[in-house]
């Protein structure tokens, strides 16, 4: 661990520690020190703002909630990392059961739809020359916003052929662009 993070880990252990003993001060100052690195983790766990910014401050609120189980003998940074990784996993599986009830783009009756669908968003020269699969792939992806292992079980593919077809789209949408 870098000398700078082993720093930051002993500020928010400290920060913690004060706060359990009872200077709620200290609160804001591990706010403001902490805020946008664990911002920046949650986002790259859930891809969306609005929930990255919701997983941090519940898992502020928690960190309020249960400051008194919080054992002083243990690096803080890593007692936070712990209540943020479970709130960001509760809402990524929330997501999940929510895609349950959504149509699943599996089946060939809705590459008409697919088609309509690009034409109206202005897309469809890009997309002409994509077989269905890749028409699939693209909405997926950048629509549907899953990811690279679940449109490959949604369309029956390994996950490296998902990722490499994926790429060969990009770079034709980069012509296409260009």
């Amino acid at each position: 661990m870098a000398r700078y993070q082993r720093e930051y880990n002993k500020t928010i252990t400290g920060l913690l520690r004060s706060i359990k003993s009872g200077d709620k001060q200290k609160m804001d100052e591990l706010f403001n020190m902490t805020f946008n690195h664990f911002y920046g983790y949650a986002l790259v766990k859930t891809w969306n703002k609005s929930k990255a910014e919701d997983a941090v401050m519940s898992m502020f609120e928690n960190v309020i909630r249960y400051i008194n189980s919080y054992d002083e003998g243990r690096d803080g940074a890593t007692w936070m990392y712990t209540i943020l990784n479970r709130i960001i996993y509760n809402i990524n599986a929330e997501d999940k059961e929510l895609q349950k009830y959504e149509r699943p783009i599996t089946d060939e009756r809705y590459s008409k739809d697919l088609d309509q669908m690009y034409e109206v968003i202005g897309l469809s020269r890009a997309v002409a020359g994509l077989d269905d699969t890749d028409k699939k792939i693209v909405f997926m992806y950048y629509f549907e916003r899953r990811t690279l292992e679940e449109i490959a079980e949604a369309l029956r593919l390994s996950t490296s052929a998902t990722h490499k077809r994926k790429q060969q789209i990009l770079k034709r949408f980069k012509k296409f662009l260009v």
